[in-house]
């Protein structure tokens, strides 16, 4: 007996269905959840709604509560509160669409020991899955999947985990084993996670070695790198000059620490830094008191000192353009991203200009970074800001 419903119509209602179904599954069930703050649970759900339109359906905030994690145990220490690893029991989504859930999987909760850190960081972390959902994608930039809340009060952001830790330490624990062609191809997943940023019309705003999360393959075992914590992401017509500085001293472009406004290529400045640092091995001015004095010699020209014979003089100019004074001269992100991914396919080719440089050794790590050198963000007022606004 025929009902009455043509192959269309029956596709048309199942599409229907499913929508529904997803509806359900993210927004209509909110009656049934409460992160106990009402601006939190509006931010949720506007991510969820913003996802339910969008064709990006896998990138929105969730509320999870703190008992749907297992095995919760501290990493380490921020500039606003700790990180920590967790097993979530429920996965992250995979299907949508059809209401699936991946298996259980690890992630990172970061807390915060403040209310008014934290709804900051939510909200850049909101606007950047916005952004980034209307340009061109999440690669290469850490997955950030939802708000917890700590069985202390404090809330925590939910997001990917990297089981090689940041880059600093990824270095530090295998630098006998770094090939160039990891070297190339961590920098190339740098390079397309800042231009998928830059494209959505947003500037990182403190990028530097423990920022950069580094991932293993459990089947493959290649190496993955992935931008990670979006605290100070934001358009760059938001930056304006200012006389508080965000960061990490050697990290930061000479133009932003005498309280210029925040550009693209104050990230691009960052990244120079970063291509010193995985070849070279060596934090950037491990050695010295992160203070006054060397933000000011950064400003008036000092870059980290380093060995020629380590890196080709391709790879030397860009490094050096990455951190050049002038900021016309620093590369774009999408520049980056190409050159890197042409040397990285071409690294064991007989003409590469990375081919003598195989087999050199691997610098040793530095031994002991000094006192006061710190790799952490601190926020902190420069007077650079006022003995130096004037020169141009």
């Amino acid at each position: 007996m025929s009902l009455g419903i043509n192959s269309y119509s029956y596709n048309q209602l199942i599409t229907e269905i499913q929508i529904k179904m997803q509806n359900i599954f993210r927004t209509m069930n909110t009656k049934y959840w409460t992160s106990g703050n009402n601006q939190i649970d509006e931010i949720i759900r506007a991510s969820q709604r913003r996802a339910t339109d969008n064709e990006d359906r896998n990138h929105f905030l969730e509320w999870i509560n703190i008992h749907r994690f297992s095995n919760i145990r501290y990493i380490s220490s921020g500039a606003f509160g700790d990180v920590s690893y967790a097993i979530w029991f429920d996965g992250p989504p995979i299907d949508v669409e059809r209401v699936k859930r991946g298996p259980p999987c690890d992630v990172a909760i970061k807390f915060f020991d403040s209310i008014t850190e934290f709804m900051k960081e939510l909200i850049h972390n909101h606007k950047m899955i916005e952004a980034c959902s209307s340009a061109s994608g999440f690669g290469n930039l850490i997955h950030v999947y939802g708000v917890t809340r700590g069985l202390n009060g404090n809330y925590g952001i939910v997001m990917q985990y990297a089981s090689e830790g940041s880059l600093d330490s990824f270095l530090k624990n295998n630098w006998r084993y770094i090939s160039w062609e990891i070297k190339l191809g961590i920098l190339k997943d740098i390079a397309r996670g800042l231009k998928n940023l830059h494209d959505a019309g947003l500037i990182h705003g403190d990028l530097h070695c423990n920022n950069i999360m580094i991932t293993r393959d459990r089947v493959n075992y290649s190496i993955t790198a992935y931008i990670g914590d979006f605290g100070f992401t934001r358009s760059e017509e938001r930056y304006t000059n200012r006389t508080q500085i965000v960061g990490v001293i050697p990290f930061i472009a000479p133009e932003v620490l005498a309280g210029k406004k925040y550009t693209k290529k104050a990230d691009i400045f960052s990244f120079g830094v970063l291509m010193y640092q995985i070849v070279c091995n060596k934090k950037p001015f491990f050695d010295q008191n992160h203070n006054f004095r060397l933000a000011r010699s950064i400003y008036e020209g000092l870059r980290p000192q380093f060995n020629r014979d380590l890196m080709p003089i391709c790879y030397e100019t860009l490094m050096r353009n990455c951190w050049n004074y002038c900021q016309r001269s620093r590369p774009k992100s999408e520049k980056l991203y190409e050159k890197f991914s042409e040397w990285e396919s071409s690294v064991y080719e007989r003409d590469s200009p990375f081919e003598q440089y195989r087999l050199i050794a691997v610098p040793l790590p530095n031994k002991c970074d000094h006192q006061f050198a710190v790799y952490t963000t601190r926020v902190w007022h420069s007077p650079l800001a006022h003995s130096y606004s004037k020169k141009k």
